[in-house]
């Protein structure tokens, strides 16, 4: 574990230790969840970018072909 200070946007850095455990990499999408007094970085299953794909196409918001299906491959 390791200590950071917020930006003063509310912005803080992943460390890169934790970038490559994860398979994170700039770009990539990512899930921002609250547990308890944790915040919890994880990255999203195939299916759930399918879903968040079919909520944007809902509301009108199109993405590409590539901006859909990037992060599934």
């Amino acid at each position: 574990m390791t200590l950071h200070r917020l930006s003063r946007r509310g912005q803080i850095v992943i460390p890169k230790e934790a970038r490559e455990k994860l398979g994170i990499q700039p770009g990539d999408w990512v899930f921002i969840e609250i547990e308890d007094d944790r915040l919890v970085v994880r990255r999203p299953t195939p299916g759930e970018l399918l879903e968040e794909s079919l909520r944007n196409y809902r509301v009108g918001k199109t993405l590409t072909h590539e901006e859909t299906f990037r992060d599934l491959v």
